[in-house]
């Protein structure tokens, strides 16, 4: 793995922050390319060393899956600099257009073809995580861990809660995720340890949001969340229903439901998602090219908007037209 000097990143803009630290947008002259770089900062935190022991072990594991396609791909760790409180930092393939969760913020109807080969390519990349050897488990499946490439090619990120099956560690708990996606058997019982099983299950509501373009269960309190997933509720199936007359769409709500199953051995592995997803994309690929291209110019737009006024910007795609309109 290369390693990138204090001096080798300029143009470093901050682009994200959170409870693990800082990520930034910028150039590498070694590597010759734009970046994104994930770092921990301020050594006198009193959580340094597990936030360090995380970002290794985030480095570990992306190391191990980086190799496939709809995964994003490790370039290097940045060193820490001399006299810096920066002690460590991965840096990653810069992805332009963000999440699967800002396409949806920033477009009202994203075409129908580029959702389908969004849910493909997602059950691409986990059926290869799953696959590896040992396998890893994801264990954080959601659209803001769903990166999009220039074009519009899925990368699957954030290995921070990742588990390689078989491995021991006193770092990531059991219950470690995000409420609104975990399995009922996150939820219920205290001796309960991942499995790939629980991928499929959040992979079940990230297709739900791919219908609805929310988050699941908006404004309701984690704790009645955690009840109501663990008595078999899920999310409304109306925004689902309301487009059952497009193609491929009840296709695509079965297997949602068998994904969310209560019982994890109910649920399918991510190679037959992936054959299943296959058959609804092949449905759209006269469309996907016309697809991308149209979402493509649309935040092109929307980001040169961004660079000339604060205000936030909706844009409804008209499928009768190729016109893009504010709304």
């Amino acid at each position: 793995m290369q390693r990138l000097p204090a001096g080798d990143l300029e143009r470093l803009e901050l682009v994200g922050s959170g409870g693990f630290g800082l990520v930034y947008r910028g150039w590498s002259k070694k590597l010759n390319r734009e970046i994104a770089l994930k770092m921990i900062q301020g050594s006198r935190s009193s959580n340094m060393k597990k936030l360090m022991k995380d970002l290794m072990k985030e480095r570990d594991v992306m190391q191990k899956a980086c190799s496939d396609t709809y995964v994003l791909r490790l370039l290097a760790v940045y060193e820490k600099p001399e006299g810096s409180l920066i002690e460590y930092g991965l840096v990653m393939e810069y992805m332009p257009y963000g999440s699967l969760r800002t396409l949806f913020d920033k477009i009202l109807n994203v075409p129908w073809a580029l959702r389908f080969q969004i849910l493909h390519q997602v059950a691409l990349g986990m059926n290869y995580l799953h696959s590896l050897d040992p396998p890893i488990i994801h264990r954080d499946l959601k659209p803001c861990n769903v990166l999009l490439n220039k074009h519009l090619d899925v990368q699957i990120t954030d290995f921070g809660l990742s588990r390689i099956v078989g491995a021991t560690s006193s770092v990531t708990p059991s219950f470690a995720g995000t409420l609104s996606y975990m399995a009922p058997e996150a939820l219920n019982d205290i001796n309960y340890h991942p499995t790939m099983s629980c991928d499929v299950y959040s992979y079940g509501i990230l297709l739900w949001t791919m219908f609805s373009g929310e988050e699941p269960y908006p404004g309701v309190h984690d704790m009645v969340i955690q009840r109501g997933v663990c008595e078999g509720q899920r999310p409304r199936l109306s925004h689902v229903d309301q487009y059952s007359d497009v193609r491929m769409v009840p296709e695509a709500k079965e297997l949602m439901i068998n994904c969310w199953k209560h019982k994890a051995e109910d649920r399918p592995s991510f190679h037959d998602c992936s054959k299943s997803t296959a058959v609804m994309f092949e449905a759209y690929t006269d469309e996907i090219v016309n697809a991308v291209r149209n979402v493509q110019d649309l935040l092109r737009q929307i980001s040169l908007q961004d660079q000339v006024t604060s205000a936030d910007m909706f844009y409804v795609y008209q499928s009768t037209s190729t016109d893009w309109t504010p709304k």
